[in-house]
């Protein structure tokens, strides 16, 4: 019986590894409000992210946690920060949901960008800046954060340190880059890998597994603070936690990029208009081309006879030649 109970406990935890990740809203601007809602599936994540920059969704979804309180005054950014945590909590102030990993970031990103990048009326950034472990930048050196239980000089410790120490520096780009002062809207995504690395090393319940999320939660904060300040308070700020989709990510990508030199003799990409705009010309063509037959065939057999506008036109000139 214990057996039982075991492998059920054990079928249990693997099923909500691989299917609920975490999202949290660390801010959002007056115009839209997070609240209560089940788990948001990472399908319908770029739908979520265009629905509050003022978009309409490509495609209607159960998920009611999203209310537009003022569809005129929609945030001027959207930044996304993707954490790889292992299975580790990174729970901040905010709204938070539960997430069923059924694709990667890097497919939400991409579809966000190809299906509302072509919708935008107004110039629109979409940008994913990786956070870069550079041990040789006097920024990076200087900005680790203090510790008491992690080793900077230990692996996968210092990794973890450096990165931690380069993500606000790498989110200080958004400020270079932004196109709201032009009127524009940016979308950013960024990347955190390194904390999973360290939850398989020690393990989730370990000190320097605790202290790096407490590290993590920091340097999430500064970033917060700093699009805040960036936009003015219209940005929507988002952490999103995954886990198992992980490798799933990983493997996809390289599944996609092994043959990117060969040709795979794809069909041509459309736009989501292309059918409406192709029944349009075409119902155009064929009533235009029946207009014209149909002119010309009562042209040509008509009887030109008093009643006729042929005859009207003809007879006084026939008169006067007379």
């Amino acid at each position: 019986m214990a057996s039982q109970v075991t492998a059920l406990v054990a079928l249990f935890s693997l099923f909500f590894s691989v299917y609920c990740g975490e999202i949290n809203v660390a801010f959002s601007p007056p115009t839209v409000r997070f609240g209560s809602a089940s788990v948001l599936r990472a399908t319908d994540l770029d739908d979520v992210l265009a629905a509050a920059l003022g978009y309409t969704p490509a495609k209607s979804s159960s998920w009611k946690g999203l209310t537009i309180t003022s569809p005129f005054s929609p945030p001027t950014a959207a930044v996304v920060v993707e954490v790889h945590s292992g299975g580790a909590s990174i729970r901040q102030a905010g709204s938070s949901y539960g997430l069923k990993e059924d694709t990667s970031i890097d497919e939400v990103f991409r579809r966000l960008k190809s299906i509302y990048g072509s919708k935008a009326q107004r110039h629109t950034l979409f940008k994913r800046l990786t956070v870069i472990d550079n041990s040789d930048d006097e920024r990076v050196s200087r900005s680790l954060p203090a510790t008491k239980v992690l080793n900077a000089t230990q692996e996968p410790d210092g990794t973890f340190l450096r990165e931690m120490a380069a993500l606000y520096i790498t989110a200080q780009t958004a400020e270079e880059i932004t196109t709201a002062p032009h009127g524009g809207q940016d979308v950013i995504f960024l990347e955190v890998n390194t904390l999973a690395q360290l939850v398989k090393t020690y393990g989730l319940g370990s000190p320097r597994v605790t202290e790096a999320v407490d590290i993590l939660r920091d340097e999430l904060s500064k970033v917060t603070d700093l699009m805040r300040h960036i936009y003015n308070d219209r940005v929507l700020v988002v952490t999103v936690t995954v886990d198992q989709q992980e490798k799933l990510s990983r493997n996809t990508r390289s599944i996609l990029q092994a043959p990117s030199a060969q040709n795979l003799n794809l069909a041509t990409n459309y736009s989501s208009d292309y059918p409406a705009i192709f029944n349009i010309i075409l119902w155009l063509s064929i009533i235009l081309a029946i207009s014209i037959l149909a002119t010309s065939v009562a042209m040509a057999t008509m009887d030109p006879g008093r009643d006729s506008i042929i005859y009207r036109m003809t007879n006084p000139r026939m008169k006067k030649d007379n």
